[in-house]
């Protein structure tokens, strides 16, 4: 791991006019240890971030540019975050690394699977780069920091997956998850999951007062989350008339009493700066714009059923915010710096 803990490092940003772009700049605004060098966007090239998003008038980042991008852009920096969608990144990133030698944070699932065939089921094209998927790291840090410590590659985890994984994780590396038993994952999500793009059904009078189901019968993280987890389970996505934030509630069958489960999660999340275990059941304001996966746990002792639900933003936790937990890991900042 390069030790830069008492240095400034250069990053760049591949595709930086989504959501997940623009939160990514609103928390590095803050980052004490980072000049952001480059954005790139092929929608507003040649234009200023500050004209494109006013938001950044007066403020360090009120000059940049956006510029097309190119693998040569990259050539003075660090880390580059490249925020593009799923099959588009892994020909741009391949290209990347086969020239210069730069840390990459990839927010797409082009590199989340070690299997090269579940991707190629999941997403119905052919891997570009099967050396790269055998090298990337999930970056999901409360289980894999340090691999993440020691990546050039990290894939950042999607965000449905995130407030899964995280809520079931501790039960499951415990073995207190009854898989004879089916385990449902029901998840309801702001509209900025979808991504900052022209869409019928994701317009305002399509969301607006009205809730509904998706991914049925099969959404694309479901096996993203069962290759982490090692777990079969059903996962149900909603979509929910807000702007941000995700609340998933796991259930599962257990032997294990409340305190015992209770007592597992303590214990595993003990260290971790970004998880709150909660004695009441959170919601997504408590969590917006943070970096916080809130946790509760709950057993019905009349079902042997478990109830754990999570809340995280997932423009943050579930995006941005964790790649720059990523980013502070892969570079030996603090953890947090930027995020607290």
């Amino acid at each position: 791991m390069q030790d830069t803990s008492g240095q400034s490092v250069n990053v760049g940003i591949v595709g930086a006019s989504g959501y997940t772009g623009f939160e990514l700049l609103k928390i590095l605004l803050n980052h004490k240890k980072v000049n952001v060098s480059f954005i790139t966007s092929r929608q507003y090239a040649g234009r200023s971030l500050s004209e494109v998003f006013p938001r950044f008038k007066k403020t360090r980042f009120e000059n940049l540019i956006f510029k097309e991008f190119s693998p040569e852009i990259v050539q003075h920096c660090e880390v580059v975050f490249f925020c593009l969608p799923h099959t588009a990144s892994c020909k741009t990133i391949s290209e990347t690394l086969e020239r210069f030698e730069v840390k990459v944070i990839d927010f797409s699932a082009d590199f989340r699977f070690k299997s090269k065939k579940v991707y190629e089921e999941t997403y119905k094209v052919n891997h570009c780069n099967e050396k790269l998927l055998e090298r990337s790291v999930y970056g999901l840090p409360e289980l894999f920091r340090e691999k993440i410590k020691r990546a050039t590659l990290v894939a950042n985890p999607g965000c449905y997956p995130t407030s899964i994984i995280l809520a079931l994780y501790p039960a499951v590396s415990k073995k207190l998850v009854d898989t004879d038993f089916p385990v449902i994952a029901d998840s309801k999500s702001g509209v900025s999951g979808a991504g900052r793009k022209e869409k019928l059904e994701l317009i305002y009078c399509e969301v607006n007062e009205s809730f509904k189901p998706y991914g049925i019968p099969f959404h694309r993280h479901l096996p993203e989350i069962s290759e982490v987890l090692g777990i079969k389970l059903k996962f149900v996505p909603h979509l929910v008339p807000m702007d941000r934030g995700i609340v998933s509630t796991v259930y599962f069958r257990t032997e294990a009493t409340e305190e015992e489960l209770r007592s597992v999660y303590r214990e595993v999340y003990k260290n971790e700066p970004f998880v709150r275990l909660r004695s009441s059941p959170p919601s997504t304001k408590e969590v917006s714009e943070t970096n916080f996966c809130d946790i509760f746990v709950h057993k019905d002792e009349n079902t042997g059923i478990a109830v754990v639900v999570s809340a995280i933003d997932n423009l943050v936790k579930g995006a941005s915010g964790q790649a720059v937990q990523n980013m502070n890991l892969m570079l030996g900042f603090e953890e947090t710096e930027g995020l607290l």
